[in-house]
């Protein structure tokens, strides 16, 4: 459990995921990486150089969130744990299956909340595709 991946997404679950995973990495001396992928939009394509540099709310939310996943690193780094974030944007379990790839993980720590049988079925979740097509372990931890 040298290499722990934790997508998160801001929600109060997250913060209970990121404590799980920096207990663990503490135990194996490992390394946590914090992940967050915002599903493309309009805003987001390679060019940019169309885009408004104030005033904008995607720009505005890329800079929180950018902020946020700083602030986790940081706050495991406090406790003595390597960490590092990155924020990306495109379909959610592919670019974390990708991210699992490419950071050689060990584990995949992710949080599910909880949705009705008709959400499952019609939409799925993103810890499930998650689960079914990870290359390592995924350790996933309900909403409570």
């Amino acid at each position: 459990m040298k290499k722990i991946l934790v997508p998160v997404d801001f929600s109060d679950l997250s913060t209970e995921v990121i404590e799980i995973a920096g207990k663990i990495a503490k135990a194996f001396e490992g390394e946590v990486y914090i992940l967050h992928i915002s599903v493309p939009g309009s805003f987001f394509n390679d060019d940019t150089s169309h885009l408004p540099l104030i005033n904008n709310p995607g720009l505005e939310e890329l800079i929180r969130e950018d902020h946020d996943l700083k602030a986790m690193v940081h706050y495991l780094h406090e406790r003595g744990i390597k960490a590092k974030s990155d924020l990306m944007h495109g379909p959610v379990v592919s670019t974390v299956i990708d991210e699992a790839v490419k950071f050689q993980a060990d584990l995949i720590i992710v949080g599910s909340q909880s949705h009705g049988f008709l959400y499952r079925a019609f939409i799925g979740s993103v810890s499930d595709g998650i689960m079914r097509n990870s290359p390592c372990p995924v350790m996933i931890v309900p909403q409570r």
